[in-house]
């Protein structure tokens, strides 16, 4: 009688965890993007996002300053990204806006980074800070880093 309870007791607390998983992805789910002014750091980096996203590394590569533009052009970038895939783990990732920081021609965007791997009982999520420097270079804002999505870009040396 005693492993009749304890079978319905793991039983149970199977369906509660269940229960609890499927709250915290619909919770947490698909937010709407946040809708920024396009003469902000916000947007450029938003627009960045989307274009890499999208596979459109072109444009991607054209939201990075001068001065990272001369330390990776676009085909060390798109070298670059080509690598980073080969070893990134297949999910999906999202950048939460938590606030900027600076003034003027020089601030810095912070972000809330979270990831998500793997299905069911497998899956997995990981969150993290992290900061993106942004420059008004001439009309626009640009990303004053050499980035693979939001991870820093290995630079290749310049012989």
């Amino acid at each position: 009688m005693s492993s009749n309870r304890s079978l319905f007791l793991i039983g149970g607390g199977i369906v509660a965890l269940s229960i609890v998983a499927v709250l915290v992805v619909l919770l947490a789910g698909d937010r709407e993007s946040a809708e920024f002014a396009d003469d902000t750091p916000e947007a450029a980096l938003q627009r960045y996002l989307a274009a890499f996203d999208e596979g459109d590394l072109g444009a991607a590569h054209a939201y990075f300053s001068d001065d990272v533009r001369d330390q990776m052009d676009l085909a060390a970038f798109q070298r670059a990204v080509n690598a980073e895939r080969g070893f990134s783990n297949e999910g999906t990732r999202r950048a939460l806006f938590d606030g900027r920081t600076g003034e003027g021609d020089s601030v810095r965007l912070v972000l809330t980074i979270e990831e998500f791997t793997g299905q069911g009982l497998g899956a997995s999520s990981y969150r993290y800070q992290a900061e993106v420097p942004m420059v008004r270079d001439g009309d626009a804002w640009r990303i004053d880093a050499p980035l693979l999505w939001l991870n820093p870009a290995p630079l290749e040396p310049h012989f």
